[in-house]
This record gives structure tokens, C-alpha cells and sequence, in this order.
């Protein structure tokens, strides 16, 4: 037995402060899932990886979508050339047969992501005054914008079309907006209508 210097068992001192409990508790945990539908098929007895596995999800896209591998492809054409694929067609019906456990999370989680999700973006007040000043001034010329004093950031003409673009794609902005210059039954993708043609396009130059 290897006896223990003085100075390092006098350094090893119990550390009262640290709850144990609550440290092994997060250790061995899976952390915090904010995901509900991964949540309601999460089986805390088994590891993530396996969790992520039986849901038809990937854990680690690196492996799930690998890199091209020249060597593999080439091992790959020669079972081809040679013949040899019925292992191969073997295994891929051995996997369509046995799909994850609970596929129903990677389904439900693929019809979220196609749903439409409403736009939250929200100009401040200031940037709303700025840009139907602008517009009260100029209309939707945009080189005579940048060249107003109240552009102080210099901002380019095309910075200044593309602030007044996103405005008007805001409808809780934009609406008390035309609805106040009498605009609100106007169609905007109409070129014909002299209220809506801007200056200083790309076309134009």
C-alpha cells in the first residue's frame, strides 16, 4: 500500500457547499426537453441516443447523412459489377420492414415544419415614423430619400427601398398606415397606379 503524502490528504477537504444529490441527479440526467412531442415519447429509463433512434430521428447527422467516401463507392460499384447485391437488397427490406417504434414523432415533427407560420417580426416605432415620413415626403423615390436630412445613418438608396419593402409586408404596421392615406382598397402590385410606382429601380438603370 502506497501511503499518501501529508500535503495532499491535508488538501483533500470536504466540499459542504455541493449538493451531492443534486449533482449526480443532473449527471445522469438527459437534460431538459422543450420539445413536447419528443417529450410525450421520451422513456427516461433509456439513453438519448436510443430515445432518438426509436423516434426516426438522428442523433448525429454526421453518421445518418455521412460524407461521400471514395473508397466505400468503389467497393460499392464493384458488388455492383460483381453481382453481389442481394445482401444489400436484403438489408434495406429488413429495414423497411422494421421502421422505428415510434415513427409517429418524426412524422408529426416533419407536418410541423410544412405548416405556415405566422410573421412576428415588428418594426420599432421609430423606424415606422422614419419610413412613412419618408414616404409622405418623397412617395417611393428612393434616390431622393437618401439625399433627405433625416438620413443620418447614410443609408443607400436600396437599404432605404428594401426598409419601405418589409414595411409594407407588415400588416398590423402597414394597414393603420394606408388606411389613414386612403390607399387601403389600392392594389399595390398594380404598376399602372401612379401612388404605388417607385424611382430609382434596378430596372430603370
Amino acid at each position: 500500500m502506497v501511503r499518501r503524502l501529508r500535503k495532499t490528504k491535508k488538501n483533500q477537504k470536504f466540499n459542504y457547499n455541493r449538493n451531492r444529490k443534486r449533482l449526480n441527479r443532473k449527471m445522469h440526467s438527459t437534460g431538459h426537453v422543450k420539445c413536447p412531442e419528443i417529450k410525450d415519447a421520451m422513456d427516461f429509463r433509456k439513453n438519448l441516443n436510443t430515445n432518438i433512434k426509436e423516434m426516426g430521428l438522428a442523433f448525429d447527422v454526421n453518421k445518418t447523412i455521412p460524407v461521400p467516401n471514395a473508397k466505400q463507392n468503389r467497393l460499392k460499384l464493384a458488388k455492383y459489377v460483381n453481382g453481389f447485391l442481394e445482401e444489400d437488397a436484403f438489408e434495406t427490406e429488413a429495414d423497411e420492414r422494421n421502421p422505428p417504434s415510434k415513427i409517429h414523432v418524426a412524422e408529426r415533427l416533419e407536418k410541423d415544419s410544412k405548416e405556415f407560420v405566422e410573421i412576428r417580426f415588428r418594426l420599432s416605432k421609430g423606424q415606422v415614423k422614419y419610413i412613412t415620413g419618408l414616404i409622405d415626403t418623397y412617395g417611393f423615390n428612393y434616390k431622393a430619400m437618401a439625399a433627405d436630412k433625416r438620413n443620418y445613418d447614410q443609408e443607400t438608396w436600396r437599404q432605404l427601398r428594401q426598409k419601405v419593402r418589409r414595411f409594407l409586408t407588415i400588416p398590423q404596421q402597414c394597414t393603420p398606415y394606408l388606411e389613414q392615406k386612403g390607399w387601403l382598397d389600392c392594389d399595390m402590385n398594380d404598376p399602372s397606379d401612379p401612388r404605388w410606382k417607385e424611382f430609382g429601380t434596378d430596372d430603370e438603370e
